[in-house]
């Protein structure tokens, strides 16, 4: 098992925050950049305790390694070994402590989708209660209020209890204070072992220390304590300065002073950054204190737009952004073909504290809120593209940035409008829906309503639609309280037939809740004023989603030649537009039709090339509900064991994304009739093999394998059956008298039954058929079933 993180260059200290991110994935086996110096006994000496123990705190203060020696320990093969259910790396220095945010990002870096109602905590539960698992939580003092409060340690006490075979181990300057916390003190590094240290880092930037001048370097490491970070930033001026020059620099000479242990090298850090920020020109000094700002990291475009509203020429900027990287000031990180920047924390802090006295901050955060406004503005104008997938995933690393300038909108009253805009335009590009994070783009569109004013507004209606579609999409009750705040601002503004954003989240809810087919079948024209609104007002992604849901819904509520018709067209307008993420879901809508009306050969093909197009740009969303429907085709084929294996697959899947296919009643109910058929063909072995998909989905790429695999050439059940088998025996019966033009107390009559149940069959055929007439089903009973029945 690997973990899918980023390169970084350089790397980072032996100390500081680590030099990855992304999602959090089973036991590493990444290559460090840079050699690991010492530590081997308190790797075994960790090792050992990891035998006995479920709680450990590796402790010291900032720049000592604890990230550095966490990773070490996060690739040990005995260590893997000893957890069989995977080895999982977690970041916490880009979660907030301003908001109670901990447990759902443990959940998005762990790749559970934050996509349902309820609290994260139950899906870390539900994700680790069978897992003999190691957990393994990176930087969380600013998660730790005091000993045994604060967010961190009030996770693990709810966690370990209800995991009873996972084993955490943390990195923190503080104690977590949590009952069975086992201590591990992080010391610098031993003279020689630091000493070791520096030659390498001096050899990385092209400085050569000589055997000569070993005395003055171990000098210097004791100056600097040991600290791994301390000597990393002193290496990093190696290239403009001479060894002794360091040495006898006034700033390092304060350097040696007493105190207690984690005072002292607080100190010793704290004066390490600030002889590295002293000896910037003033510049770079300047370059440092802007891009403090950002959270989670940040690209050139980012920088070059803070420091352009800040004094510094956009032409100077990639150089000075080398500058601090040559200086260890700032790492680079390249994820998915961009480069991003990261400052370590311990700097990051040290530029904000400069900003904070200097005046500056106000400006500094304006331009940068301004920044990721302007950002979020052009992705939801131009997602719709060739460039969907990179505007998707460069949305989703922006996280940390736009939840700040949220905040800092929502701070003024003359700017939450802007905050609310913000979390408008990001929902709009869908990007959170690419990213299997919904509840994040619902956090902030609450979040900026809270602070909207009595005043109805567009933006704030705009708002409630998005959270009336997403959560109808995530099957969450609240959709409908959204959806009646929706309609009742729509009112008051006026616009109840005109705005497209209500139109859609309306049709929306018709189609996946309400039970009367013939009411649900307005959603479709509903669907297709949507679409003509989103095309009056240039919004050509919205255009394109309100096209598809509309398809999705005709393929349920209609017959097959407006289903066919229907989802050929959203496939078309996809490719049109060269946009990857809506060529697979248009890919998997055709499936769909085929699967319901057509020939499940086809629905294979079409559904399986929409699976494999998902995993190659990685949607979070999009493979669960492509291997559902893989499952169900292959129960319509008649391969149940592995439609079986791969509903249990699914169940997995969708559990882990918080995927909820079920929770949406047109989805329901075709599994429950497609899976009827299985069940009675393939007896208890069914169940026996939906435990075995189970199973199986320990390694997601196992099931994915058994789902892209080519079916087999086996003769398709004829589509006159698959008519038939999509209802009840009960359901054919009625079907069979109403072909005969007998009225509903007549076939209560001749079946036993009263005239209220005939007429519940009867509309769950028309449901079930897409028609809209008892003369439509008589014509389908005649042509399809009626000749395959003999």
């Amino acid at each position: 098992m690997t973990e899918s993180g980023r390169s970084v260059e350089p790397a980072d200290s032996e100390g500081g925050t680590d030099e990855w991110r992304g999602d959090a994935s089973p036991s590493v086996e990444a290559a460090e950049i840079t050699s690991f110096v010492g530590r081997a006994k308190l790797i075994s000496e960790t090792k050992s305790l990891l035998r006995t123990a479920r709680l450990i705190t590796l402790f010291g203060p900032g720049g000592v390694g604890k990230s550095r020696l966490l990773r070490r320990l996060s690739t040990e093969h005995a260590l893997a070994d000893g957890f069989p259910d995977g080895v999982w790396v977690v970041e916490l220095a880009d979660i907030p402590a301003r908001e109670n945010l901990l447990a759902a990002g443990c959940a998005d870096q762990l790749g559970i989708g934050d996509n349902a109602d309820g609290p994260s905590e139950a899906r870390l539960i539900e994700f680790f209660r069978q897992r003999r698992a190691l957990l393994m939580l990176d930087n969380c003092e600013h998660l730790i209020d005091d000993v045994r409060s604060g967010q961190v340690p009030a996770l693990l006490t709810t966690l370990l209890p209800a995991a009873p075979a996972l084993t955490v181990v943390t990195t923190s300057r503080v104690r977590l204070g949590v009952s069975g916390e086992h201590i591990v003190k992080i010391h610098p590094l031993l003279p020689t072992e630091a000493l070791y240290l520096l030659l390498d880092r001096a050899r990385a930037a092209g400085t050569a220390i000589s055997e000569p001048e070993y005395p003055l370097a171990l000098r210097l490491c004791e100056m600097l304590d040991g600290l791994p970070l301390a000597i990393e930033l002193a290496a990093g001026q190696l290239d403009v300065m001479t060894l002794r020059e360091i040495v006898d620099h006034p700033e390092l000479l304060r350097l040696l002073v007493d105190g207690p242990y984690e005072q002292h090298h607080h100190r010793t850090m704290h004066a390490t950054i600030k002889w590295s920020y002293d000896l910037l020109g003033e510049r770079e000094q300047r370059m440092l204190t802007l891009v403090s700002i950002f959270e989670g990291g940040f690209d050139l475009e980012a920088a070059t737009s803070v420091c352009a509203d800040n004094g510094i020429d956009t032409s100077d900027v990639p150089s000075l952004l080398k500058c601090l990287v040559r200086k260890s000031l700032l790492l680079t990180e390249s994820a998915s073909g961009r480069t991003r920047y990261r400052m370590l924390e311990l700097v990051r802090r040290f530029g904000l504290q400069i900003t904070a006295t200097s005046g500056m901050e106000p400006e500094i955060r304006t331009a940068h809120a301004h920044h990721f406004l302007a950002l979020a503005s052009r992705a939801r104008k131009d997602w719709f593209s060739a460039r969907q997938t990179d505007l998707m995933r460069q949305l989703r690393a922006e996280l940390p940035n736009f939840r700040a300038a949220q905040v800092h909108f929502l701070s003024a009253n003359r700017t939450v409008g802007h905050g609310i805009t913000l979390s408008v335009d990001i929902g709009a590009s869908c990007a959170f829906v690419y990213a299997g994070v919904l509840n994040d783009s619902r956090r902030m569109l609450t979040r900026g309503l809270e602070r909207h004013p009595a005043e109805p507004s567009m933006g704030q209606l705009a708002a409630l639609c998005l959270i009336s579609w997403m959560a109808q999409i995530q099957g969450s009750e609240a959709a409908g309280a959204a959806q009646a705040e929706a309609e009742d601002v729509a009112r008051q503004l006026g616009c109840s037939d005109s705005f497209g954003p209500l139109l859609y989240s309306r049709g929306t809810r018709l189609w996946l809740a309400e039970p009367d087919p013939v009411r649900a079948r307005d959603s479709i024209a509903l669907m297709a004023r949507a679409e003509e609104a989103f095309r009056e007002a240039g919004e050509e992604g919205l255009e394109f989603m309100a096209a598809l849901y509309g398809a999705m819904s005709t393929v349920f509520l209609s017959g097959p030649e407006a289903a066919f018709a229907a989802s050929a067209r959203v496939l078309e307008l996809a490719r049109a537009a060269e946009a990857q993420w809506c060529i697979s879901w248009a890919k998997w809508t055709c499936g769909l039709a085929e699967l319901l009306h057509g020939d499940a050969k086809a629905a294979a093909a079409h559904t399986q090339e929409a699976l494999q197009l998902q995993l190659e740009i990685n949607d979070k969303w999009g493979p669960p509900w492509s291997l559902w429907q893989i499952a169900l085709i292959a129960l319509r084929l008649g391969d149940y064991e592995r439609g079986a294996r791969l509903l249990g697959g699914a169940r997995v899947a969708q559990r882990l994304t918080q995927t909820s296919v079920l929770g949406m009643r047109p989805f329901l109910l075709l599994q429950q009739q497609i899976e009827s058929t299985a069940r009675q063909r393939f007896g208890n072995e069914f169940e026996i093999q939906i435990a075995v998909g189970e199973s199986l989905a320990r390694s997601m790429d196992e099931v994915y394998d058994l789902a892209k695999e080519p079916f087999a050439a086996a003769e398709d059940a004829p589509v006159a059956s698959q008519h038939a088998e999509m209802l009840t025996k009960r359901e054919l019966e009625v079907a069979e008298l109403v072909a005969k033009a007998l009225t509903n107390p007549a076939i209560g009559q001749a079946l036993g039954i009263s005239s209220r149940t005939v007429e519940k069959h009867v509309e769950n055929i028309l449901l079930k058929w897409g028609l809209t007439s008892r003369t439509e089903i008589a014509v389908r009973y005649l042509r399809d079933v009626a000749p395959a029945n003999g």
